[in-house]
This record gives C-alpha cells, structure tokens and sequence, in this order.
C-alpha cells in the first residue's frame, strides 16, 4: 500500500515539473491557448448550425479584374462601391454631401472658393443622354429641385440642367461626345458649378473646356448674330431657351392645339414635364394639368422672346433684392423672377396693386381657366382693361355659368372677347357656352395660349417669330 502511494506521488511530481518546464520554455502563452483553445469553427458556430459567413473582401481583390469569376456581378457591384468612395474623398470640403456624383466617371478638374461655391469636371465613356437620365432621377431621389432638365440635342455641343436645394444652385452642363485619341473610345464631360443662390456664378468656377464648346458653338466672323435672340438677353436665368427639347408627344391633343403647340415648342419656351418623377427629357405631356408657377415662366420667356426687339413692350425681369410679392414666393424660389415680374408689372392680383386677399400666389396649385385670361389678356392689349359687368361678359360670350367667374377675370374676359378669332377662348377651347373657369389648364391649352400676343390685329405669331429668327441667322 505504501509502495502504491510512494508511485503516485512520483507520477505527480513528474507530470508537474513538465508542465513548469513548458511555461519556461515559452515566451508568451500563445502557444498553451493555442493547445486549449477550441477550433474556431466550432467557437462561432451556433447549435445545430455552421457559421457559413464570408470573409469580407479586401479593397485590392475588388479592384481586381472580373474575368470569367463565377461571381463577376458581386465583384462589379463593389468595384462601384469602392470607386465612388474613392471620388467621395476627392471631393471638395464645401461640395453638397446630398449631389450626386456619377459613379462612372474620372474627376479631372476642381476649384472651390471659400464661399460654398465650386466646380468639377469629370469625363465618363457614357453617353449625355445616360448622363443626363441619370441626374434626372438621383437628383429628385435627393430633394433637389429640377429648374431646368437637361434636353439633348445632337446638333448642340452643350446640354444644360439647374437644380436647386435650400439656398444652394448647382448649374450642370453636358459637352457632346468627343473622340479619345488614346483608346479610340468616345469620352462625355461633366461640368458642375454650384453656388448659393444669391449670388451670381464665380467667375474662376468656368473650366477652359466648357468655354471652349461654348464659342466654338457660334461661327467665328459673328457670333452675336448667330445666337438666338432669347440667349444673347439672358435676363430670364430660369430656362435657356437654346436647349430646345424634342418633343415627342405633341400628335396627343386635339387638331385645333397641335399646330400652334407645335409652333411654341419650336421656339424653346416649354419645358419638359417633370410631374410624377418623369425622367423622360422628350416627353411634354400635353394633357396633363400645368401649375401656376410653370405657366407663369412661360408666361414671360413667350413675351420676351416675341418682343426680344422692343424694350417698351418687355417685361423687366425682377431681382432678388426686390421686396417679395407674395408670402408663399420667397427670393430663392426659382420661380421668384418670374412670379415677382408679372407681380411688379401688375398682370396678377397680389398685396402690390392693394389686394390684400392675395397674399398667397401658390405656385405648385394647378393653373384655372380666369387665371389664364386675368394674366394672359393684359398681355395682349398693352392697354387699361374696359370697364365690364358680369351682364356684359353673360352678352357677349353667352356664357351660361357667368355667376361662378371670380370678378377679377371679368374686365379681361369682356376684353377677350373684342379680339375676336384671335381671342384666347376661341383659340384655346373652341366655341363654347360653358366657360368653366374654375376647370384646370392643360400643358397643350396653356402653351396654345402663347402662340399669339396682339389686339384686334396687331400683334405677332409664334410662327411669324420662327420666321424672323431664320431670317436674322441665315
């Protein structure tokens, strides 16, 4: 029994003095976790379950081409990712975090100015119209306001697109395709130019390859006479009328609208519909209900494209300095100078001719029959509006729902109705005894009612505008 005892006791102190030898023999205890330590797999893994998650890939395997991998379209997906992370840090300190910025695209130029105010050039192999349908989508995604969509034009070097978002303007320009001498690919620049609203657009924030497009747009002996009339008076910043889109849905009215809606459309002064997060540039839809904020931007670029050559029949186009008009039309607005011009001119009602029951203009409210001739009419006559009773607009129109007309439209309906066959009711809707004038404007209606500024005979055509251009360039 005691011999037993005395080998256990020697088995002990032999196992001990190999474990003290071990822990001598070791620098750290990585080695003795690394003996005691579960398998990995088996540490992660949850009952009933193998852990089956990937190792996360590394930057430099997704930059890697993507071959014949079976998993080409999760490579690419990243390659994405990394390169627009890659741009982002490129970026300016003061560039809009909420921009867009085209993910596949080469940043080749930057300034910034200590004023929130910038530009950036980048190059892409895509075409200006996936460009462009691009910003149209991603820009409304982010809460930017789209003044002014881009419309592609293959016989324009340059596309233009202004979008707006608080207090900030972002001017985007498209320069047409042009060949790459290295890889025979074609290349589309990018241009953007961003700025607070209230001021006007830094001068250094110009690249050298946009002025370039931009003068070689124009012959060389005249380049001033060779512009459209609207762009050599770039009063109306709201919309340049030298991206005149192509529209392809202006066969959808009625035969009465579609010759003068073809006429306006070829003058440049509609805009693309943008309602219902449209992103197609060619589609104008004529039947849909036009706001009073577009009508009233088409209202003034129509007046002053016609009369372009007679400063006394022109509206002055309103600055931001100028005290607003209407409560709900602040100076960042984009459809301030528009809205504030025709205010100051005293074609709309507003708090400026005393009116204090419109102190609200409601820009995005869709645009009324009598809202229609009350501004339109003005316009035609260049004349103090006749005295008239709803009794003589009931005679003269025959009208049989004269008691629903809001008394500020009735001076301008009777005074309608002395122009005859050119007078917008008989232009716009036809013979008709019902004037609904409360019923909503169409897009077709509200641009039919721009073919023609005159009275009793003395006025001008959209056409007869075309005309005169065509003569002035040829």
């Amino acid at each position: 029994m005691l011999l037993k005892h005395h080998n256990h006791s020697a088995i002990k102190a032999v196992i001990l003095t190999s474990l003290l030898s071990l822990l001598a023999s070791c620098s750290n205890s990585a080695a003795i976790e690394s003996l005691v330590s579960a398998d990995p797999l088996l540490k992660e893994a949850k009952i009933g379950q193998i852990n089956t998650t990937k190792p996360q890939r590394s930057q430099d395997s997704a930059n890697k081409a993507v071959g014949n991998d079976a998993n080409g379209s999760d490579i690419a997906s990243e390659q994405k990712i990394v390169a627009q992370e890659t741009q982002a840090d490129d970026l300016p300190f003061n560039f809009p975090d909420s921009f867009p910025v085209y993910p596949q695209a080469e940043l080749q130029e930057m300034k910034s100015e200590a004023d929130n105010s910038g530009m950036l050039v980048w190059n892409t192999t895509d075409t200006r119209k996936a460009v462009a349908d691009y910003y149209q989508t991603e820009l409304l995604a982010n809460d930017w306001k789209i003044i002014q969509p881009f419309m592609i034009n293959p016989q324009q070097k340059i596309a233009r697109a202004i979008a707006i978002k608080d207090d900030l303007r972002a001017e985007l320009t498209l320069l047409q395709s042009t060949a790459d001498s290295e890889s025979d690919s074609t290349k589309t620049q990018l241009e953007v130019i961003y700025h607070p609203q209230s001021q006007d657009i830094p001068k250094s924030a110009i690249s050298q390859a946009s002025n370039a497009a931009e003068n070689s747009e124009q012959p060389k002996n005249n380049q001033a006479k060779a512009q459209p009339k609207a762009t050599q008076q770039n009063d109306n910043n709201y919309f340049d009328s030298s991206n005149a889109a192509d529209f392809t849905d202006l066969n959808e009215v009625s035969e009465q609208l579609q010759q003068p809606l073809e006429s306006v459309a070829a003058l440049g002064i509609l805009t693309p519909y943008t309602g219902e997060a449209n992103v197609e540039l060619s589609k104008f839809a004529p039947n849909e209900i036009i706001t009073r904020g577009e009508y009233a931007r088409w209202l003034i670029t129509a007046n002053n494209r016609y009369y372009s050559d007679n400063p006394g029949k022109k509206i002055y186009v309103a600055t931001k300095t100028n005290q607003p008009a209407f409560q709900d039309v602040k100076a960042n607005d984009p459809d301030f100078a528009a809205i504030q011009s025709l205010a100051e001119a005293g074609l709309i009602p507003s708090r400026l001719t005393e009116d204090n029951t419109n102190l609200l203009f409601r820009p995005d409210a869709p645009l009324i029959r009598e809202d229609l001739v009350t501004w339109k009419v003005p316009l035609d006559t260049r004349q103090s509006l006749p005295k008239a009773s709803i009794e003589a607009v009931e005679e003269s129109w025959g009208f049989q729902d004269v008691e629903n007309i809001d008394s500020s439209a009735v001076r301008a309906l009777y005074a309608d109705f002395q122009n005859g066959d050119r007078s917008n009711i008989r232009r716009i809707f036809g013979y008709t005894t019902l004037f609904q004038p409360k019923k909503p404007v169409t897009r077709a209606e509200a641009a039919a009612s721009l073919w023609y500024f005159g009275f009793q005979g003395d006025g001008i055509t959209a056409r007869e505008v075309l005309e005169s251009e065509t003569a002035s360039n040829s």
